[in-house]
């Protein structure tokens, strides 16, 4: 007589041993916000060289053009940021609002986060990096003004309005989770990368 199925035993014995080995060999997966953050952020900060190269702003006749140059600005102490170009510079405007914001190709929402970093559904919840990714920290090394970066219209780096970045530019994000990252913006050329994740070098 000839056996068509298998017995309890038998299909008892083959969840134990599948969740033995899925136990033993199967890693435990962590979302690693850290390096998310950075590929957002060094997204970010193309679109702002890319909206430098497309605009190709500037005056021979006004000294303070550099000052409506796109950017991407961080408020560092809420763990938020904004990327934006400040166009009403000529009647004295200095911080960034909703008008002056780009749009994030992906959401279609503006890149705009007030000076509190406080939730507004009409705009892009990724700049709220502390809302996002659990970002609790947000150095910048070598960064000029060590709140923003800015592109001219050749989209080479500024630490600061008027300035070239003089060394490469490092974001440093850290999160709640005890995770961190390193974005780098290269000095001249302006190119982004991610750096570091965590102790491993990219």
């Amino acid at each position: 007589m000839n056996k068509s199925a298998f017995s309890m035993l038998e299909v008892v014995f083959v969840i134990v041993v599948i969740g033995i080995l899925s136990a033993v060999f199967v890693p435990r997966f962590e979302r690693d916000n850290a390096g998310e953050a950075a590929y957002q952020i060094a997204r970010h900060i193309r679109l702002a060289q890319h909206y430098a190269l497309v605009d190709d702003k500037f005056s021979a006749t006004d000294s303070e053009w550099y000052k409506g140059m796109w950017r991407i600005t961080f408020r560092k102490s809420h763990y938020c940021y904004a990327v934006y170009s400040n166009q009403d510079y000529a009647r004295g405007g200095t911080q960034a609002d909703e008008n002056e914001c780009a749009f994030d190709p992906l959401t279609k929402k503006r890149l705009y986060s007030d000076t509190g970093c406080n939730e507004d559904t009409a705009r892009t919840d990724d700049v709220l990096l502390w809302k996002s990714y659990g970002v609790n920290s947000i150095e910048m090394t070598h960064c000029g003004s060590n709140s923003q970066i800015l592109f001219d219209q050749m989209g080479r780096p500024y630490g600061s309005a008027g300035k070239l970045l003089e060394d490469d530019c490092v974001i440093t994000v850290g999160t709640d989770n005890g995770h961190s990252a390193e974005v780098t913006v290269y000095k001249e050329t302006g190119y982004v990368k991610i750096t570091k994740i965590d102790s491993t070098v990219l």
